[in-house]
């Protein structure tokens, strides 16, 4: 099949930095309510298959829902999409899956000297500032994993608010190759699934990109600071007294 346009571009550096396999299929679109919405309905109608997951991937959403339904800006300029990769395995490790999706980022990116942190649960900061922010989902029949799905958002030529960071800030250029980056963001998606089965290697490497600087909502950083992140993938803080444990769900 002849594969043109956007998708064309991305599936070039995918090809380069992957090889042949999985055989991904991408559907762009120039503007959408949701890349989570575009993907639920795509999966109703269409199975999804071993070895071929599927990304929807827009130039611009305009409504994006983040975690606790926040809202998601996402203007014209940053990497939008919705992934989903197939699994059915009985085995696969749920509560590390958020870890392993952010590790795998922070690697792609200090790969480029690019020297990000990993905010538990599930963001990617340089400095103080959300570079990336991604919403992971692992769909189930009985027992069975049958595939894990993000919702991803990586600011790089897009304005920010004041909370964000554009990559193209970070590197300070705007001479930045979205279908390249795109791509590397899809790999470290599929490298996530496939350590997902090295939980100590997870846990160690989720410690050492862990930026203690920001503590969950609701704890005074006056009283309580981050800890680490202890061998279930929960975040662990500490008071004078107390230690409490803090879970994803």
């Amino acid at each position: 099949m002849k594969v043109i346009g956007p998708a064309a571009k991305t599936v070039f550096y995918l090809k380069n930095i992957q090889g042949q396999y999985p055989t991904w299929t991408l559907h762009y679109k120039i503007k959408c309510k949701s890349t989570e919405n575009e993907l639920t309905n795509l999966l109703g109608y269409s199975e999804i298959k071993k070895n071929q997951p599927v990304a929807i991937i827009t130039r611009e959403q305009f409504s994006g829902v983040g975690q606790n339904s926040k809202t998601w800006v996402s203007p014209k300029g940053g990497i939008w999409l919705s992934a989903a990769y197939p699994v059915f395995s009985k085995e696969f490790e749920c509560q590390i899956f958020n870890l392993s999706l952010g590790i795998k980022l922070c690697e792609m990116l200090r790969q480029e000297n690019i020297n990000v942190c990993l905010k538990w649960p599930n963001d990617i900061f340089f400095d103080s500032k959300k570079l990336i922010g991604f919403l992971p989902r692992v769909i189930t029949r009985g027992k069975e994993i049958m595939y894990v799905r993000i919702g991803l958002g990586m600011n790089v030529l897009n304005y920010t608010p004041p909370e964000g960071i554009s990559l193209s800030k970070v590197l300070q250029t705007k001479n930045i190759n979205q279908h390249y980056w795109t791509a590397k963001v899809l790999k470290a998606f599929q490298d996530s699934i496939e350590c997902n089965n090295k939980k100590e290697y997870v846990i160690k490497s989720a410690n050492k990109f862990l930026t203690k600087r920001f503590l969950p909502s609701g704890f005074c950083p006056n009283n309580w600071k981050v800890k680490d992140i202890d061998s279930n993938g929960d975040l662990r803080i500490k008071n004078e007294t107390q230690l409490r444990i803090i879970r994803r769900f």
